[in-house]
């Protein structure tokens, strides 16, 4: 049973991501790929506007899965 987790707080590429903000941004990811993350602004405006924020605590194998999704997402934002 997992005592803690990591986690990662990347910025969005606006210029890669047509403008959207940090929630359009999860959602849509989400309804692509069906990978799950928290954006940003919801942990504060100030701090989180343009972020989202990714947890490092499922399997190594799911998180592989949910990374080549992830980057293959971006990959075809920026096109």
């Amino acid at each position: 049973v997992p005592k803690g987790a990591f986690y990662v707080f990347p910025k969005i590429d606006n210029a890669r991501n047509d403008g959207k903000d940090d929630r359009k941004f999860v959602l849509d990811l989400l309804r692509s790929t069906g990978v799950l993350t928290v954006h940003g602004s919801g942990f504060g405006a100030a701090y989180g506007s343009g972020h989202f924020r990714i947890v490092y605590l499922p399997q190594e194998n799911v998180l592989e899965q949910a990374m080549d999704k992830l980057e293959e997402f971006v990959g075809r934002s920026g096109k």
